[in-house]
Protein backbone atom coordinates (compact mmCIF):
# COMPACT_ATOMS: atom_id res chain seq x y z
CA UNK A 1 0.00 0.00 0.00
CA UNK A 2 1.24 3.52 -0.91
CA UNK A 3 2.15 6.08 1.62
CA UNK A 4 -0.21 9.13 2.52
CA UNK A 5 -0.09 11.95 0.06
CA UNK A 6 -0.21 15.45 1.92
CA UNK A 7 -2.13 17.35 -0.85
CA UNK A 8 -1.98 21.26 -0.23
CA UNK A 9 -4.71 23.57 -2.19
CA UNK A 10 -6.00 26.99 -2.40
CA UNK A 11 -9.03 27.20 -0.61
CA UNK A 12 -9.86 30.65 -2.49
CA UNK A 13 -10.67 28.49 -5.86
CA UNK A 14 -13.90 27.28 -5.93
CA UNK A 15 -12.68 24.48 -8.54
CA UNK A 16 -9.95 23.43 -6.30
CA UNK A 17 -12.32 23.50 -3.19
CA UNK A 18 -14.43 20.85 -5.09
CA UNK A 19 -11.52 18.76 -6.00
CA UNK A 20 -10.52 18.54 -2.91
CA UNK A 21 -14.10 17.90 -1.40
CA UNK A 22 -14.39 15.33 -3.88
CA UNK A 23 -11.50 13.54 -3.31
CA UNK A 24 -12.04 13.45 -0.02
CA UNK A 25 -15.02 11.81 -0.15
CA UNK A 26 -13.31 8.64 -2.07
CA UNK A 27 -10.45 8.72 0.09
CA UNK A 28 -11.81 5.70 2.41
CA UNK A 29 -8.49 4.12 3.14
CA UNK A 30 -7.28 7.87 4.64
CA UNK A 31 -4.39 8.28 2.55
CA UNK A 32 -5.15 11.46 0.87
CA UNK A 33 -4.20 14.09 3.51
CA UNK A 34 -6.43 17.44 2.09
CA UNK A 35 -4.79 20.55 3.68
CA UNK A 36 -5.24 24.49 2.64
CA UNK A 37 -2.32 25.77 1.57
CA UNK A 38 -2.92 28.40 4.02
CA UNK A 39 -3.39 25.83 7.28
CA UNK A 40 -0.44 26.91 9.53
CA UNK A 41 0.69 23.63 9.81
CA UNK A 42 0.82 22.79 6.03
CA UNK A 43 4.48 23.14 5.96
CA UNK A 44 5.40 21.61 9.81
CA UNK A 45 4.15 18.53 7.99
CA UNK A 46 5.69 18.96 4.51
CA UNK A 47 8.88 21.32 4.90
CA UNK A 48 9.18 20.30 1.47
CA UNK A 49 6.88 22.46 -0.02
CA UNK A 50 8.09 25.91 1.45
CA UNK A 51 9.00 28.09 -1.41
CA UNK A 52 7.21 26.51 -4.01
CA UNK A 53 4.26 28.07 -5.87
CA UNK A 54 1.52 27.15 -3.92
CA UNK A 55 -1.05 28.94 -4.99
CA UNK A 56 0.10 28.80 -9.06
CA UNK A 57 -0.81 24.51 -8.67
CA UNK A 58 -1.97 22.23 -6.55
CA UNK A 59 0.78 20.28 -4.78
CA UNK A 60 1.56 16.98 -3.24
CA UNK A 61 3.76 15.52 -1.12
CA UNK A 62 4.09 11.32 -0.15
CA UNK A 63 4.76 11.30 2.96
CA UNK A 64 6.67 8.00 2.75
CA UNK A 65 9.53 8.76 -0.32
CA UNK A 66 8.76 12.59 0.34
CA UNK A 67 8.60 13.18 -2.88
CA UNK A 68 6.80 16.48 -4.27
CA UNK A 69 4.45 16.13 -8.05
CA UNK A 70 2.46 20.01 -8.74
CA UNK A 71 -0.50 20.10 -11.07
CA UNK A 72 -1.27 17.53 -13.35
CA UNK A 73 1.71 15.36 -12.45
CA UNK A 74 -0.45 14.36 -9.17
CA UNK A 75 -3.24 12.42 -11.02
CA UNK A 76 -1.37 9.17 -10.96
CA UNK A 77 -0.26 9.08 -7.16
CA UNK A 78 -3.74 10.39 -6.59
CA UNK A 79 -5.15 7.55 -8.78
CA UNK A 80 -3.21 5.11 -6.76
CA UNK A 81 -4.29 6.11 -4.03
CA UNK A 82 -8.13 6.34 -4.47
CA UNK A 83 -9.89 2.96 -4.44
CA UNK A 84 -11.14 1.58 -7.93
CA UNK A 85 -9.07 4.41 -9.21
CA UNK A 86 -5.72 2.23 -9.86
CA UNK A 87 -6.55 1.86 -13.69
CA UNK A 88 -6.19 5.37 -14.19
CA UNK A 89 -2.95 5.18 -12.77
CA UNK A 90 -2.00 2.85 -15.88
CA UNK A 91 -3.40 4.93 -18.35
CA UNK A 92 -1.73 8.64 -16.94
CA UNK A 93 1.61 6.09 -18.09
CA UNK A 94 1.27 6.37 -21.43
CA UNK A 95 4.25 8.60 -22.59
CA UNK A 96 3.19 11.81 -23.58
CA UNK A 97 -0.27 11.88 -21.96
CA UNK A 98 0.99 13.45 -18.33
CA UNK A 99 2.60 16.21 -20.42
CA UNK A 100 -0.54 16.99 -22.44
CA UNK A 101 -2.56 16.79 -19.15
CA UNK A 102 0.02 19.56 -17.33
CA UNK A 103 -0.66 22.23 -19.96
CA UNK A 104 -4.32 21.54 -20.03
CA UNK A 105 -4.34 21.72 -15.87
CA UNK A 106 -1.57 25.10 -16.16
CA UNK A 107 -3.89 26.29 -18.58
CA UNK A 108 -7.32 26.19 -16.69
CA UNK A 109 -5.10 26.75 -13.51
CA UNK A 110 -4.05 30.67 -15.03
CA UNK A 111 -7.34 31.21 -15.76
CA UNK A 112 -9.17 30.23 -12.88
CA UNK A 113 -10.36 33.31 -11.30
CA UNK A 114 -11.76 35.00 -14.67
CA UNK A 115 -15.14 34.68 -13.61
CA UNK A 116 -14.59 35.62 -9.83
CA UNK A 117 -13.10 39.34 -11.28
CA UNK A 118 -10.14 38.41 -8.26
CA UNK A 119 -7.20 38.93 -9.56
CA UNK A 120 -4.65 35.31 -9.47
CA UNK A 121 -3.02 34.92 -5.89
CA UNK A 122 -3.92 38.26 -4.33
Amino acid sequence: MPAPLLLAYDPACTLCCRMALWLARRDRRGLLHIASLRDPDLLALGPELAGRPLEAEIHGLDLGTRQVWAGADLLRPIARRLPGWRWAALLLAIPGLPRLLNRVYLGVAARRFRRTGRPPFA
